[in-house]
């Protein structure tokens, strides 16, 4: 952690004296997310597909302040024989199975910073280190389990210029969550549009004496 603490530093201060592009107020984030996730902490991530938006409003070239949120859908199989934090499930289990399928909400409401590397005109990079919570909520045979917890993601993107006023978006997170008392190591990828609030420029008119 404290590796990728020190990469984002370096990149900021870098940003503050290559910083090349015009920078916009604000930017607004939405589209499609993966993410690898173990929520009830099997070992076993299973692949959950979703939304990710977030705003970023820009207060440096190098600095921007960030609200990020996401949702993730899918079916997580847990074992009979260890089903917590559901209880046993019989006899709702499928006779000769070794797993039963739980479905799976995974929320994520995060907030922090974002340090973009300005030095091109079309594309940037940026690295991102967000806290907050995050929320699972897995329901099997009227049985319904959820959590709100610490979340955690700290990622790198990329955003390529399109319009002054409009970027696409490809950005990878490491996700940490904290449910039903464990530690989850989950993976995020998103990518979708981005809207950019840039200023508009003055023409200046030209006065003859």
């Amino acid at each position: 952690m404290k590796k990728w603490i020190c990469l984002i530093v370096f990149i900021m201060c870098s940003s503050a004296f290559l910083a090349a592009q015009e920078m916009p107020r604000a930017e607004f984030f939405g589209g499609y997310s993966y993410a690898g996730a173990d929520p009830y902490a099997t070992s076993q991530r299973t692949g959950l597909n979703g939304w990710e938006g977030a705003v970023r409003l820009n207060f440096a070239p190098w600095l921007g302040i960030v609200a990020d949120f996401s949702g993730d859908y899918g079916h997580v199989k847990l074992p009979v024989l260890f089903p917590s934090p559901f209880p046993p499930c019989a006899p709702f289990c499928p006779p000769s199975s070794s797993t039963f399928s739980v479905d799976t909400k995974l929320y994520s409401y995060l907030f922090g910073a974002d340090i973009p590397y300005r030095k091109w005109d079309r594309f940037t990079p940026y690295a991102q280190l967000l806290f907050g919570k995050a929320h699972v909520n897995g329901q099997f045979g009227g049985t319904s389990e959820l959590d709100t917890k610490f979340g955690m993601a700290l990622g790198f993107g990329a955003d390529y210029r399109i319009t002054p006023r409009l970027a696409w978006r490809v950005q990878a997170d490491y996700l940490q969550t904290k449910f039903f008392t464990n530690k989850e190591d989950n993976f995020r990828v998103s990518t979708g549009i981005v809207l950019r609030l840039v200023k508009k420029k003055k023409n200046r008119t030209l006065t003859t004496p």
